[in-house]
């Protein structure tokens, strides 16, 4: 297989894993790096890197389940404890656990907030692409944890960040379903 068909069977075949089925081993730091580098390659205008992850260790897990639990609480302050249980063991889904913050320059005169969000979507995506190439597998959550100010304050970001979602890395524990062709409404042509 050529370099170009290989790439490209990369980029088709990609698929989310859910996280109960990403476990150990997961990207080495040098291989982490390579995806961090991954990320880096995202088209950017004017280099603004709109976007930084946090990679939360095991012995973190616990802290952040303690933040999903608060903020389960603070939202749905009737919740049963079960479900506010339930909350805080979404911390320890996917073998390795990355936060996704967005660094969004809100009044930049040339990059619009749009284009920044592109970028990071990017980012994610070339992520995911060298996590597959490099034999793992990943997949992204966002919600209401997502977007808790409990939870923002746990990872301590400052008032410009945004928590956007968490990034799951590791091995695919089973082999993902093929991925369906494309819809027949995905492009249309202007008449």
């Amino acid at each position: 297989m050529t370099d170009k068909a290989h790439a490209l069977d990369l980029v088709l075949s990609r698929r989310s894993v859910s996280p109960r089925f990403l476990v150990a081993p997961t990207p080495t730091p040098d291989e982490l790096a390579l995806i961090l580098r991954a990320a880096a390659a995202a088209p950017d205008h004017k280099n603004l890197k709109p976007y930084r992850f946090i990679l939360i260790p095991p012995e973190r897990r616990g802290d952040l389940a303690a933040a999903f639990r608060d903020a389960k609480a603070e939202r749905d302050p009737g919740a049963p404890a079960a479900e506010i249980e339930r909350a805080g063991e979404k911390a320890y889904r996917g073998a390795m656990l990355l936060a996704v913050v967005l660094r969004i320059v809100r009044d930049h005169p040339r990059v619009s907030v749009s284009d920044q969000m592109l970028s990071a979507g990017a980012a994610l995506e070339n992520m995911l692409l060298a996590a597959s190439a490099l034999g793992y597998a990943g997949c992204l959550r966002s919600g209401n944890s997502a977007t808790s100010r409990r939870v923002r304050l746990a990872l301590g970001l400052p008032n410009e960040e945004e928590l956007a979602a968490f990034l799951m890395l590791g091995t695919p524990a089973k082999e993902p379903r093929p991925r369906e062709d494309a819809p027949a409404d995905l492009l249309s042509v202007w008449k």
